[in-house]
């Protein structure tokens, strides 16, 4: 989540007044013993898909096989709103969901130890995703909470800030290895840790989102906390599920991702022009590409600013949706792991009159064709494969020796306008092939529901391509070619 974003942040139900425990060492005494002491949580015990990052492999594992997954951002107000959330998240066949935690308040008091209604309150909507089948990736803490800056910021109410009877005078001492302010957090993260680990919706552990963003925070002030933060959770977790971080599409942190910290890469891609399909495509082929990591989208929209904003009220465009359809089904032959995770459009809309629930629900399953295309696909292998074509149409291919996905658009339909030609005829791809294959069977389907099959043709391949021609269509295409 970018400056320009201001989000409100409820601080009615941010609870603190605690006193302030005399000595650093009473601190850490305190914050080891309340694991015994904070009431256990009680997750509804049903199946669930066994989800997983294999060595090696470019997606999650769901039940043992690669898989392209869907998630969202969901945030809310009270237990009501997560409620609805993820009940609309179940229904449109995602698989997890990002939260980040400060939602519904910091989860610390001035002395670092755990809010222990607020801890409560998680435990409920985590055990509520795991009813929806939803697995969680939780986020611990985020940039605009430790941003001391003119801009959107929380650091004011921050427990940890001195003026609160915390012990940090500047955001940046929380990146200072060592600094009592670092090992408060550290502690508070491992009491988290330690009490949700034994849960079977946990899919692994964001530690921070958007670390560049945070005040006078350096790349390796950056790297030090978070190696710092993902071996306290390697040796908290028993699972030894995946652990990750993010940084915002703004500067530069050429090394953050290379740490061996950081299991997958957490891309935020909020393009100021709205080509949100392009920019996926391109930031998560350059990241595979630089990093040789699996990339998550962790978060994206049309634009980073708000939507009552000038430049966020693309947001709100009257053709809006069709960009947001485009760049889902961009996500699946981009490389990345998964598809949708939007912002706006997933829940954070509901903090802005001008959006609420009336905007969201028109985004409720707007990924369900998407879904439908992707179920049952083995991805085992699968990686992005160049691709050209005529003029008139863009978009990508993804694939292995057995199988392709691919997908392309009418290439004028851009932002801020999204204008759909009445027809796109003769237009031709060609997509480079991987394995010795020559026969190819290329099957069509309607972009629509992601399942009616529009037509086949039968190719032969030309060296190491194959050259598809595409049946006439409106807006969007969609194809699985088989060897």
């Amino acid at each position: 989540m970018h400056p320009t974003r201001l989000i409100h942040i409820p601080t009615c139900i941010i609870i603190a007044g605690y006193i302030l425990v005399g000595c650093t060492s009473q601190m850490a005494t305190a914050l080891e013993q309340q694991d015994a002491t904070l009431p256990n949580p009680t997750p509804k015990s049903l199946p669930l898909p066994v989800i997983t990052l294999d060595p090696g492999q470019l997606q999650f594992s769901v039940d043992g096989s690669p898989a392209f997954t869907f998630s969202r951002n969901v945030t809310g107000y009270q237990q009501f709103d997560f409620a609805t959330f993820l009940y609309w998240t179940n229904m449109s066949g995602d698989d997890f969901v990002r939260i980040q935690l400060d939602s519904l308040g910091m989860g610390y008091t001035s002395s670092g130890l755990v809010d222990t209604a607020w801890v409560q309150q998680w435990d409920q909507i985590f055990n509520k995703a795991e009813a929806e089948g939803l697995y969680v990736l939780p986020v611990f803490s985020v940039w605009y909470d430790w941003n001391a800056g003119d801009g959107y910021s929380n650091w004011k109410s921050n427990p940890l800030n001195q003026v609160n009877g915390g012990p940090a005078e500047s955001p940046a001492e929380l990146f200072q290895t060592d600094s009592p302010t670092q090992k408060m957090w550290l502690a508070w993260l491992k009491t988290l840790v330690s009490r949700w680990q034994g849960r079977n919706n946990i899919l692994g552990w964001e530690i921070f989102s958007e670390v560049n963003l945070a005040t006078d925070v350096k790349e390796t002030a950056g790297i030090d906390f978070v190696g710092n933060a993902a071996d306290i959770i390697r040796a908290a977790d028993l699972k030894g599920r995946p652990v990750t971080a993010s940084i915002a599409d703004t500067g530069t942190w050429p090394d953050f991702y290379k740490q061996d910290s950081i299991a997958f890469i957490n891309i935020h891609p909020y393009p100021p022009s709205g080509q949100l399909d392009r920019t996926i495509v391109s930031e998560v082929r350059a990241s595979l590409a630089r990093y040789g990591k699996p990339v998550l989208i962790g978060e994206s929209g049309l634009n980073a600013a708000t939507p009552d904003s000038t430049d966020g009220r693309i947001t709100m465009a009257p053709n809006a949706a069709t960009g947001i359809r485009h760049a889902i089904w961009a996500g699946v032959v981009s490389g990345a792991m998964n598809g949708r995770a939007l912002w706006w459009e997933d829940s954070y809309g509901i903090y802005f009159t001008s959006l609420g629930i009336p905007f969201l629900q028109k985004y409720r399953s707007v990924e369900l064709p998407t879904v439908k295309f992707v179920e049952g696909i083995d991805f085992t292998g699968f990686k992005p494969q160049a691709s050209t074509s005529t003029p008139g149409v863009w978009g990508a291919a993804i694939g292995n020796e057995d199988l392709l996905l691919g997908w392309y658009r009418d290439a004028s339909c851009e932002p801020p306008d999204w204008n759909l030609r009445p027809l796109v005829s003769k237009q031709m791809v060609t997509v480079s092939v991987p394995g010795t294959a020559t026969n190819w069977r290329v099957d069509f389907y309607d972009v629509n529901d992601g399942t009616s099959m529009i037509g086949s043709v039968f190719l032969t391949r030309q060296g190491k391509t194959l050259i598809i021609p595409l049946p006439d269509f409106q807006d969007a295409i969609s194809f699985k070619a088989h060897s």
